[in-house]
């Protein structure tokens, strides 16, 4: 393998949710990168239906976090990812929005940025629609915390005591 490929299966492995960050602003030249990725992640026969919506207003993050979007109120920006809500289209949707919302925590990693990936619950995808401004026909339900890695409040952290299955027993 070489050192490159080394370098990059090692990011990979490292990825991690991270619910510790601070409030400090995303820098605008990460945010539109992040956001990039996100356009350029591919969908079910290219239909591109996804939509991101960066919300910043931190009365709105705290509001998204009631409806159990719970680590948006601890980041500096949400991204809430629409879909079009076509029923017909409905599992290919749900594959769509799973590959952006990892696309998005991947990117914003690799700017040093911490990320979570989170769902609306309840009556929150109701609510965050009304809250927004999405038209009810269109699907919502993930949002993508990011913002600056709190590296204290990570260190302080105990470890998973959970270890990773080998790759024989992950894999047959």
């Amino acid at each position: 393998m070489s050192e490159q490929a080394r370098d990059r299966v090692a990011f990979l492995r490292r990825l991690r949710t991270v619910r510790d960050r601070t409030s400090d602003p995303v820098p605008e030249d990460a945010l539109r990168d992040v956001l990039d990725v996100g356009r350029w992640t591919g969908t079910a026969n290219n239909r591109q239906s996804a939509e991101v919506i960066v919300v910043r207003d931190p009365a709105a993050r705290h509001k998204l976090t009631e409806y159990c979007a719970n680590s948006a109120v601890r980041a500096a920006a949400a991204l809430v990812i629409v879909t079009a809500g076509d029923p017909e289209r409905a599992e290919m949707e749900i594959f769509d929005k799973g590959r952006l919302a990892e696309r998005l925590q991947l990117a914003a990693a690799a700017h040093g940025l911490g990320a979570g990936v989170t769902w609306l619950k309840g009556e929150g995808p109701e609510r965050a629609k009304e809250l927004l401004g999405i038209p009810r026909a269109k699907r919502v339900r993930t949002v993508v915390s990011i913002g600056g890695r709190d590296k204290g409040a990570i260190g302080a952290k105990p470890r998973n005591a959970q270890p990773r299955r080998e790759v024989g027993d992950f894999a047959r």
